[in-house]
């Protein structure tokens, strides 16, 4: 289980939330939704570790995050911006990726999933916006951890797509994944599923 315990967290002096609290089992999805400048992707890095809380305290296992020297390997984060090579090929940022996790047999099932193979050989900076999306979300399934942390999944996207997308979520909470996404599409409907509104805790 992965808890976020009266969480706070500041950008400078400015409090984005105070005392947030949830947990998140296994098998869930949570969505984090608010406002642009919430505070919804600073959340997200701080369940990840890559930003300071102010006060409160995240656990994985009833073990502080920071203390823990397995929960980074358990996780994948997708941020916002796709952080993918402008000069690689498709193909070769799956590669790169792959060799990263040791997960090489898992690159063809990427690729088929999500239907990338027509744009393997093409320059990743060459792609339009909503390939560039799908080929970044690819690392969900080229690294295959417990925990999924997702920012903004659907931006760019056509409906078919995030249909895809969504499948592709409810199979990894099928499969007893955590995931957590910050997005505003509030209606799209997983089971179990829990809604936290980040600005109830401002």
């Amino acid at each position: 289980m992965l808890e976020c315990i009266n969480v706070s967290c500041y950008r400078g002096e400015r409090r984005l939330f105070n005392n947030l609290s949830f947990s998140a089992n296994k098998g869930s999805v949570t969505i984090i939704t608010g406002g642009n400048g919430s505070g919804k992707t600073t959340l997200l890095r701080a369940i990840i570790g890559f930003f300071p809380i102010r006060s409160g305290s995240i656990k994985f296992h009833n073990c502080p995050i920071k203390l823990s020297d397995s929960y980074t390997s358990q996780v994948t984060y997708i941020g916002h911006k796709n952080a993918c090579n402008d000069t690689f090929t498709v193909l070769e940022n799956l590669k790169f990726w792959a060799a990263l996790k040791d997960t090489q047999e898992l690159v063809e099932a990427a690729v088929c999933f999500l239907g990338i193979n027509q744009v393997l050989d093409i320059q990743y900076k060459n792609l339009s916006a909503g390939w560039k999306r799908k080929v970044a979300l690819s690392r969900l399934l080229i690294y295959n951890t417990l925990i999924w942390v997702i920012d903004e999944p659907f931006t760019n996207l056509d409906h078919n797509s995030i249909q895809l997308i969504t499948e592709l979520i409810s199979i990894r909470q099928k499969q007893n994944g955590i995931i957590i996404v910050a997005d505003n599409k509030a209606n799209i409907n997983f089971t179990p599923c829990q809604i936290i509104n980040i600005e109830s805790f401002f």
